[in-house]
């Protein structure tokens, strides 16, 4: 049960496939949008489209049966102005509606996907060209979903169109009987009828087939318990090595606080627990600076290196217990201390005076003992 996907995809998996390209889209509702733009550009403009393409298409024609093209052989030299003419008028008429199909073909695109560069999506893959593998895709559901919608479509728009040609079937009979311009109005006016129709048909199936590709894609990405689990993993590191490498950060850790106990001014000892070393240096920051601190078995490696090199220690458990939970390595004693850390420090430096004044007296009383004569 463990390999069951039965889990919904995590944010990672989805990122990762929307990486390689793999988003939800629907093609319907591209096709929607499309054919709603074609058609809305072409109810908009068309009329001004097709007179100005009429009134070209005279221009042409009556430029090519007067004189003096008509006294004329039919060669292209005779023609290309009138043909350059013409086809740059159609481009003209045209341009506008192909930008406006695109643009809103591109819009409905980034509606669905967003804005994405998956350039894993373009690299070449040996399974696409596998002709075995194009025949399982062919007969794969999906394949055969495609299709079925591609009928429904077909159906719904056929029965739509064949009602509406129904309900105009007197209108059409009577056309032969019309003018041109009556009969081609009608007859727009039954295709802008069948198009709109149409437009609502595929927008509204565009929608359904969009939420069918949500429903597939999630289904597609759903992982095991197993696989999520792995992903945590992945993402986490393996607890173990992440414990060694934290067991190694605490070790450098401790062996630089060690190295930095001797340039110490005092050590505050709770006297078991705790031991907070300090160095004051009004040159380099305006307050005591805490150059190392542990407790338990790491205060006496912080006592004992004090020791050896002579660093003061003053018990002071209220201190040390205040000072212990509120600093950190390399960082300043919090302002609220700084009397009673100043009380130590004055105590400490006061005591190493005296002791340095008695110990420069004795090497002086050793040196005029040393230089006196004998018979002094």
């Amino acid at each position: 049960m463990a390999h069951d996907k039965t889990e919904k995809p995590t944010a990672k998996r989805i990122q990762d496939a929307r990486e390689k390209g793999q988003v939800v889209k629907s093609q319907d509702f591209n096709g929607a949008i499309v054919l709603i733009a074609a058609t809305g550009a072409m109810a908009f403009a068309g009329p001004y489209a097709l007179s100005t393409l009429y009134g070209q298409m005279q221009y042409t024609f009556g430029k090519v049966l007067s004189s003096p093209f008509a006294l004329k052989p039919l060669t292209f030299e005779n023609y290309n102005s009138l043909v350059g003419s013409t086809i740059q008028s159609m481009v003209v008429l045209m341009l506008p509606f192909l930008l406006t199909v695109m643009i809103l073909g591109a819009l409905s695109n980034l509606v669905q996907v967003k804005p994405l560069f998956a350039i894993q999506a373009i690299y070449p893959k040996l399974d696409k060209i596998n002709p075995i593998n194009g025949f399982k895709r062919f007969w794969s559901t999906r394949s055969l979903v495609e299709v079925l919608k591609a009928f429904v479509k077909m159906g719904i728009i056929g029965a739509a169109g064949t009602m509406i040609i129904q309900n105009h079937m007197q209108e059409l009979l009577s056309l032969g009987q019309a003018d041109v311009p009556v009969a081609w109005a009608a007859i727009v006016n039954i295709l802008g009828e069948i198009a709109k129709w149409a437009c609502a048909m595929f927008f509204i199936a565009g929608l359904i087939d969009w939420r069918y590709q949500a429903w597939e894609f999630e289904k597609q990405m759903r992982m095991s318990r197993q696989e999520i689990k792995d992903e945590r993993r992945n993402m986490d590191g393996d607890p173990q090595m992440k414990g060694r490498i934290r067991q190694m950060g605490v070790k450098m850790a401790r062996t630089r606080q060690l190295a930095a106990v001797p340039t110490a001014d005092v050590v505050i000892t709770n006297p078991t627990h705790y031991a907070i070393a300090l160095k004051y240096d009004p040159d380099i920051a305006p307050a005591p600076v805490v150059v190392a601190m542990g407790k338990d078995i790491f205060a006496q490696k912080i006592k004992e290196v004090a020791k050896e090199n002579n660093v003061p220690m003053v018990e002071n458990k209220p201190l040390a217990r205040a000072l212990y939970p509120v600093i950190e390595v390399d960082a300043m004693i919090p302002p609220d201390l700084f009397v009673a850390v100043a009380e130590v420090l004055a105590y400490v430096f006061s005591k190493n005076k005296g002791r340095r004044l008695a110990a420069q007296k004795r090497a002086k009383d050793a040196e005029v003992k040393k230089n006196r004569r004998p018979d002094e």
